[in-house]
C-alpha cells in the first residue's frame, strides 16, 4: 500500500503498537488504528474492475496525509 492513496473509513480507537525494532525493542506508543479503503485500480491499474476495493487496517504511524 506504500505510496498509494486510500480513504479512511473507520477509526478503531487507540491501541498499543506491538512493533519492535531490529534489536527487539518496542517502537512507538499507543496510537489510532484505522481501516483504509483502496480502490483496486489505485493498487493494480486500469486492467481491474473499478468497482472493487481493498480494505486494510493500519496503524496511524503507517499513514501519510495527502
Amino acid at each position: 500500500m506504500r505510496g498509494k492513496r486510500g480513504v479512511v473509513t473507520k477509526d478503531h480507537g487507540v491501541w498499543a503498537l506491538q512493533d519492535t525494532d531490529a534489536a527487539g525493542q518496542p517502537v512507538g506508543g499507543p496510537q489510532h488504528v484505522y481501516t483504509v479503503r483502496f480502490s483496486s485500480r489505485e493498487l493494480w491499474g486500469a486492467a481491474v474492475s473499478q468497482r472493487d476495493s481493498v480494505y486494510v487496517d493500519m496503524w496511524e504511524d503507517y499513514l501519510e496525509r495527502a
